[in-house]
């Protein structure tokens, strides 16, 4: 089984994806010679882009408040998915900040050979184009959703790796519970133009897959958490590989309610992401959002109902204040550590297009995608070391045909 793993963020993705690994170990694939010597040129220039844009910022003197999380340092880590703008091309996205200076993502592009450098090709986009790429054609494709509202109520709690990154080296450990988590959210539960923004995201997530929804192996969250066994054991018979229900048991114990991210230390939200839990933190203002954007039809052809309408007789402290906030319009920027606020604000699984972050056309591997980086020089010389390294990695990959519009598949 080659296991191709799709989900939106927040979904279960993660948890889908080290499902897919364990089975994956059950029916091992022999690589061609082709994609063993890619593994080796990987593992052997894997720190390069990172160590190129290190070095320019340790020349400014600012090693010590770079903000480079190491799920980013690794190559293949980062957010993936398919190119278009040649052939073979796969898009890694990376998230680099400065303590003081704010942030931006690079995408990084390579030959798509390289997204089976991981056990499990796995991407949070597009789920129709992995059904029609001939190159994928064979592999076993699964995917991850999860009632919209809980994946919304999620993104607003989530904490990115950048931000993770800087709560380990410079935050209070005492000062790192669920109630910093909670004290950031609350911008993004105040500012309604923030929240469609992440609304229309998923919007158009589930608008492309629930067309093709058929083509997958698909997983809810929901039931993996409250029937794990019975879950594992259907995904894997689904696939061709079926599993005593010890085995799978074995496998949940392995990923049941820990942190599955490494050095992300903060993808898991300790305690919390129970099913039906947005019902403590949501507003009926927001789930008229959610309603209006035309989620709620997916919603149901999923199995969740409908939006509902809460009791906000019942509301809980935190669904109170968010609403008086609201109701006085009035967003919530009561943020004295700004770096710590500028680095949780979402760039990616967002629609972001009404946000001023300033954006920047390709170079021939690498884009500067989204930056609020207040040295723009700076910025830029980081992005031509990341273009350079990028370049070695290519001659030394052998693959420059694909610039010339190479139709091979990887």
């Amino acid at each position: 089984m080659r296991p191709l793993v799709v989900g939106s963020p927040r979904s279960g993705f993660v948890l889908l994806t080290s499902v897919a690994v364990h089975l994956a170990r059950l029916t091992p694939t022999k690589l061609d010679v082709r994609q063993r010597l890619l593994n080796a040129i990987v593992d052997f220039f894997g720190d390069d882009i990172a160590n190129s844009i290190q070095g320019v910022f340790g020349d400014a003197g600012l090693t010590d408040d770079l903000i480079f999380n190491a799920a980013f340092r690794k190559f293949t880590g980062g957010p993936k998915w398919l190119g278009d703008r040649y052939p073979d091309e796969a898009c890694i996205r990376k998230y680099v900040g400065v303590r003081g200076m704010g942030d931006f993502t690079m995408i990084t592009s390579h030959p798509r050979a390289v997204l089976d450098c991981d056990s499990v090709v796995h991407s949070h986009v597009t789920p129709s184009r992995w059904l029609t790429e001939p190159g994928y054609e064979a592999y076993t494709k699964f995917a991850s959703v999860r009632n919209p509202i809980s994946i919304v109520n999620s993104s607003l709690f989530s904490i990115n790796a950048l931000t993770s990154e800087y709560i380990q080296r410079f935050v209070p450990a005492a000062d790192d519970t669920d109630a910093l988590r909670q004290h950031l959210a609350m911008y993004k539960f105040t500012d309604l133009a923030f929240f469609e923004g992440i609304v229309r995201f998923y919007k158009a997530y589930f608008d492309e897959f629930m067309a093709v929804r058929d083509g997958y192996i698909v997983m809810r969250r929901e039931d993996l958490i409250e029937r794990p066994v019975e879950t594992i054991c259907n995904l894997a018979y689904r696939a061709g590989i079926p599993i005593e229900h010890d085995h799978a048991g074995q496998i949940w114990a392995q990923l049941d309610h820990i942190n599955l991210t490494g050095a992300h230390k903060h993808n898991y939200r300790q305690g919390k992401g129970q099913v039906g839990d947005w019902r403590y933190w949501m507003t009926n203002r927001h789930l008229a959002v959610i309603r209006d954007h035309g989620l709620e039809p997916h919603m149901e052809a999923l199995g969740y109902g409908k939006v509902p309408t809460l009791d906000e007789d019942e509301y809980t402290p935190f669904q109170r204040t968010i609403d008086e906030l609201m109701r006085s319009d009035t967003v919530f920027d009561d943020y004295a550590d700004r770096d710590l606020f500028g680095f949780a604000f979402n760039k990616s699984n967002i629609d972001a297009s009404r946000f001023p972050f300033r954006r920047y056309d390709w170079k021939r591997f690498t884009r500067v995608e989204r930056s609020d980086f207040a040295d723009e020089d700076l910025m830029h010389r980081a992005w031509e070391a990341a273009e350079a390294a990028a370049g070695r990695l290519e001659r030394v990959q052998g693959t420059r045909n694909r610039w010339e519009g190479d139709s091979q598949r990887a």
